[in-house]
């Protein structure tokens, strides 16, 4: 065991910036003995002064220990049991020290041990792919077994003090992305970090360490490893970050976009695409500015958005009329990507609704037409589309006054 780097919390780490109900549940945990720190994203977006989305909370307590301290207690999940802790109008959620997978093995996991809470299994493919990730362990462990040096810090909010097992504190000084371990490893054991990778420089700013951007230009194939339904809710976790511009970008430059996307990443390749994809940075960057004013979008628009013009060019070159080729070329697309992110059937149809809708803006301006048209569900995303679109291309301008003005 290594002795960690600890430091007095700096002056941007303050306590009334986190939830008071992280605070309490650290107490009561270390009043009964066990060792409880605020882990991970939260620490970091804390030192760098960005409001935290959660108040994550490891503990040396097992689950069921946690179960016992607190009557507002509830387990969760079959592969690595977590606690959350209810409040009146929100819960902490509270993790157990986990160790990381230490061998490769093809055999099944041995029979749990008896004891304090019969720890779970892990285990991995020859591959390297980790397939079961599930052993308690202490807190150096649990810092290592994390992705990046900057999100493996914990904060001591009893004593003030960062505790940093794996030089997390000066490459957030420094704002650079750097993986524990080896980067090669790391990314066959989770393909998905690539993803992550690519997530976090974007959101933070920051710059991906030299051999670990190596890593994912070299290993970008493994991506396909990922489930489909996992690369969904990772997708859209890119659109609604506040940073879906600048991470897109890094997709792009690191070939990430091509594996997750390979017909449209072809198609952005060709003098056409590339022209294209100004029209594309600019949707991804009105998300942002929407996140940024705290306007959530659907699914189904942000979809729309960022591959409108590559479904309007199948639609084009699909010598049917604009709605029904707006329709096909929208469905055709997104139940392609099946394999590599499963995208949900009710936003597959709505964002091949709001494409095939753009032409009956311009057929329906008059009487029970229009006001039908205004009742469906997706007319308002329809709508914000028309706009950006008239607003991108230069087109459609007298279009979009005539429905502000008749709204």
């Amino acid at each position: 065991m290594s002795e960690p780097t600890i430091i007095s919390a700096p002056p941007a780490l303050r306590r009334e910036k986190i939830s008071p109900e992280a605070l309490k549940v650290i107490h009561r945990l270390q009043e009964q003995g066990f060792q409880a720190y605020l882990a991970g994203g939260g620490v970091r977006d804390l030192l760098l002064e960005r409001h935290p989305k959660d108040f994550d909370i490891a503990t040396s307590a097992h689950p069921n220990e946690v179960r016992r301290i607190f009557r507002n207690c509830r387990l969760i999940g079959r592969r690595f049991r977590l606690a959350h802790i209810l409040f009146h109008n929100t819960f902490i959620e509270v993790a157990t020290f986990r160790a990381g997978v230490e061998a490769e093995t093809d055999a099944q996991p041995e029979a749990p041990l008896a004891g304090r809470d019969a720890p779970p299994e892990a285990f991995r493919a020859r591959d390297g792919l980790i397939l079961r990730d599930n052993v308690f362990g202490d807190a150096e462990q649990d810092a290592w077994r994390r992705d990046f040096t900057v999100n493996a810090l914990f904060y001591d909010p009893e004593a003030h003090e960062v505790i940093d097992y794996v030089g997390g504190l000066p490459d957030l000084e420094r704002r650079i992305l750097r993986i524990i371990g080896d980067p090669f490893v790391r990314y066959r054991e989770d393909p998905v970090r690539m993803l992550r990778a690519c997530r976090f420089a974007g959101t933070l700013d920051f710059q991906i360490e030299p051999h670990a951007d190596h890593a994912i230009m070299a290993l970008k194939d493994n991506l396909a490893q990922a489930s489909s339904s996992r690369m969904y809710e990772e997708v859209l976790k890119l659109f609604n970050s506040g940073a879906a511009e600048a991470i897109f970008r890094h997709l792009h430059r690191t070939g990430l976009f091509s594996v997750i996307f390979p017909e449209a990443g072809a198609w952005l390749n060709t003098e056409e695409g590339e022209e294209a994809q100004l029209r594309i940075y600019q949707a991804l960057r009105q998300m942002d500015v929407w996140k940024r004013h705290g306007h959530a979008i659907t699914p189904a628009l942000a979809w729309a958005l960022a591959f409108g013009p590559y479904h309007e060019y199948l639609a084009a070159q699909s010598g049917l009329k604009a709605a029904p080729a707006l329709v096909n070329a929208t469905t055709d697309h997104l139940r392609g990507l099946a394999k590599r992110v499963q995208v949900f059937k009710s936003v597959v149809r709505d964002a091949s609704l709001i494409m095939a809708s753009q032409p009956s803006f311009e057929r329906t301006r008059e009487g029970a037409r229009a006001e039908r048209f205004r009742t469906r569900h997706y007319f308002g995303d329809a709508l914000v589309y028309l706009k950006l679109h008239s607003a991108w291309t230069g087109t459609g301008h007298d279009v979009v006054q005539w429905w502000q003005q008749h709204l």
